[in-house]
């Protein structure tokens, strides 16, 4: 018997952006390589055909919708594992190939370690008004007043959701000394206490906290979940960081709130539109600053994402336990 055939279904633009070949490397021992050979993203019918073929597929970005698979049995495809080189895999396959037995994994716990690093940035600066300060200077303003300079350290946050990304941040926030709210509606009073966090409702975490920063996946119960009546509660002068999703967010109603003056925001995403065009009303706020959905943009994480995609490969090659695999139970509640 051959080795198995694994097809890699990324363009090449896309091999090289997640420094993938080193890792490549590690499978020649153990199975066959084959590649999308066109210069763009991958074809809807050459990976479908790939699919009946290939025992593992590797999937990304640029990767069309694998619909075909809602009719997945291990009968009629000789796929058996689909490892997503990104985060969410709910653009990619119908949940039915799940729950037909079809093994998915991802790499989305590498962009969950940025983007919780990245936040953790993203509130040090703009409580410290990193970003005002260096537009005021550059201008030869005056700097921001003193009143409006605050530390991290000692602060009431808000975290919506304890997610993958969630997690991550209460976690980082441990050394800081800062008092932990957490909103969650699926999360138990155990995992809350390990994360040193107090389980409150929604209404509570915003009339709280100094800091509020949403990780909340995109579901059906969580889009549109901040809308005017949540920025209304937040304390004056509290922050508001949003590096989950623009769709989980009112934008109208955030913006009316920080043209009052009271709160501030920091957005990394934005929605209806991404990037927002240079004539946005957010641009022209001193109390927000608007960023290109780069929370995840790293050299580092991008080759955590082929490392941990190719080793739940080797994994699977050889028998073991997958470190990254989605879950029937994990898919209603992921991003």
């Amino acid at each position: 018997m051959g080795l198995p055939l694994i097809y890699l279904a990324l363009s090449p633009k896309l091999v090289e952006g997640l420094f993938l070949e080193p890792q490549l490397e590690r499978l020649k021992p153990v199975a066959q390589l084959e590649r999308w050979s066109g210069p763009e993203k991958p074809s809807l019918e050459t990976v479908t055909d790939a699919l009946r073929r290939a025992s593992i597929v590797i999937t990304g970005w640029d990767t069309p919708s694998l619909t075909s698979l809602a009719e997945w049995t291990p009968n009629s495809f000789a796929v058996r594992l689909i490892a997503h080189s990104a985060g969410t895999v709910k653009h990619l396959l119908p949940v039915q190939a799940l729950e037909r037995g079809l093994i998915v994994t991802h790499a989305n716990d590498a962009l969950a370690e940025s983007v919780a690093d990245f936040t953790i940035g993203a509130i040090l600066a703009a409580r410290r008004q990193m970003f005002t300060s260096a537009a005021r200077m550059k201008v030869g303003q005056a700097g921001v007043p003193l009143s409006q300079m605050h530390e991290l350290r000692g602060s009431t946050v808000g975290i919506i959701a304890a997610s993958n990304i969630g997690r991550r941040v209460m976690r980082l926030l441990a050394p800081w000394d800062v008092t932990l709210l957490l909103y969650d509606p699926h999360c138990s009073p155990q995992v809350a206490a390990e994360h040193h966090a107090a389980l409150v409702s929604l209404d509570e975490l915003l009339r709280r906290s100094d800091i509020v920063t949403l990780h909340a996946p995109i579901t059906k119960e969580t889009i549109g979940m901040l809308g005017a009546e949540q920025f209304a509660a937040m304390k004056d002068g509290a922050l508001f960081v949003n590096t989950a999703r623009g769709v989980l967010i009112d934008h109208a109603a955030l913006l009316r709130e920080l043209q009052s003056g009271r709160i501030s925001a920091l957005l990394d995403v934005t929605d209806p539109t991404e990037p927002l065009p240079p004539d946005s009303p957010f641009f022209a706020l001193e109390n927000c600053v608007v960023l290109p959905h780069m929370a995840a943009n790293t050299v580092q994480a991008r080759q955590q994402q082929s490392r941990y995609t190719i080793d739940d490969v080797l994994r699977f090659l050889a028998g073991e336990p997958l470190r990254h695999q989605v879950t029937r139970e994990r898919w209603d509640i992921m991003a």
